[in-house]
């Protein structure tokens, strides 16, 4: 298969599915406009970018551990940025393991894409509470789950002690969700962290001490 950025552009059209839930737990979706006004991958052209740079990044940079590098991705929803991730470390030993508390939102071509992807064994798709998984050594973070204060908080805690390499968080800066941009903001002050970029709303994180 291909595995450029630009074979994602299908990603940045409205879902074909329509979404499975007429309601979802306070703070996992609560976008500033509705869900069938979103593209498939649910972020920006620009924002998409950046997280395939990054990801693509963990297989040509980072050290590979005796697991290989892994890339835990918080909050899938209708699966594009799933697809992003496995494109980005295609032809790689980096596993992705995407958790989301919803079950059965995946669009159907991105359900379809990963089902049938040649690579399918690196993508570890599950269904399950990430505030209370269990810890895996992660070569990077990706979080757009919870976007309230305590919901952001507890999943960036329960992982950073794990984490050697870049956090990626959705939604900072977005008036509302403003848990997300104000335990940043807190996180960084304290020392905990820094500002390597941010484009729009997707800031990339360097890990400067454990919690």
């Amino acid at each position: 298969m291909n595995a450029d950025f630009v074979d994602l552009l299908w990603l940045f059209a409205p879902p074909k599915t329509p979404p499975a839930h007429s309601f979802l737990p306070i703070g996992i979706m609560t976008w500033n406009k509705s869900s069938t006004e979103k593209n498939i991958i649910g972020i920006e052209l620009q924002e998409a970018g950046l997280l395939y740079k990054y990801a693509k990044q963990q297989w040509k940079k980072i050290p590979k551990t005796n697991e290989g590098n892994i890339i835990l991705e918080i909050g899938r929803y209708w699966g594009g940025s799933t697809v992003l991730l496995a494109t980005a470390t295609h032809n790689s030993d980096v596993k992705i393991v995407s958790v989301d508390v919803v079950d059965g939102c995946l669009d159907s071509d991105t359900g379809n894409w990963l089902n049938n992807y040649e690579e399918k064994e690196r993508i570890d798709i599950r269904v399950s509470n990430s505030q209370t998984m269990e810890n895996l050594p992660l070569s990077m973070l990706f979080v757009d789950g919870d976007h309230t204060y305590d919901g952001f908080k507890k999943d960036i805690l329960h992982h950073w002690n794990y984490l050697n390499g870049p956090c990626l968080c959705h939604d900072y800066g977005n008036p509302f969700m403003p848990g997300v941009t104000t335990f940043v903001n807190e996180f960084v002050k304290d020392g905990y962290a820094e500002i390597i970029e941010c484009i729009n709303s997707l800031i990339v994180l360097r890990k400067l001490k454990d919690v």
